[in-house]
């Protein structure tokens, strides 16, 4: 029979190994389903970044949101956002208007163009996601759902660490 210390040592680094495969294989999905992603939004002109962005305000956001606040809420910068948000400016999806109270900050608000794009979508939107997690269970999903909620937490407690 093996000492505690050796069976620790032996579990430890077999977490450390499903640790390291469990994070290559976030990275592996999240680079397939954005491919993926990005050629059903081919046919709209729309980059899963800007598809991304207009999720995040439409979901993160009761009023009109600043560029800042988006970069903060999509974990990217104040420049990223606003290279998206003039794309999808150009395209009608959204307008940017200088706050009323304090003309430095750039508030983003969404067209009716937009809403009325979304509305389009939702059957078609619903079929694609529903195909990307085709083969797991209601229990897995409830699951994954869990887990993917927990690692959002240690992930935002972990960019907030590194941005300091």
């Amino acid at each position: 029979m093996k000492d505690p210390e050796t069976l620790q040592a032996e579990y430890s680094t077999k977490r450390t190994e499903m640790e390291k495969y469990i994070l290559v294989v976030l990275f592996l999905v999240q680079q397939r389903w954005s491919y993926v992603i990005g050629k059903e939004l081919a046919d709209n002109e729309i980059t899963t970044k800007q598809w991304l962005m207009m999720i995040v305000m439409s979901h993160a956001f009761r009023n009109p949101p600043s560029l800042q606040e988006v970069a903060e809420a999509m974990s990217t910068t104040h420049q990223n956002v606003k290279q998206l948000a003039t794309r999808l400016e150009d395209r009608g999806f959204l307008k940017i208007e200088r706050d009323p109270d304090n003309k430095r900050i750039l508030r983003l608000k969404v067209t009716e163009k937009c809403h009325e794009y979304w509305e389009k979508r939702t059957p078609e939107d619903i079929k694609t996601i529903n195909k990307h997690f085709n083969g797991l269970n209601d229990e897995e999903i409830r699951f994954l759902f869990e887990i993917m909620g927990k690692l959002e937490k240690i992930s935002q407690n972990l960019y907030d660490e590194a941005k300091k």
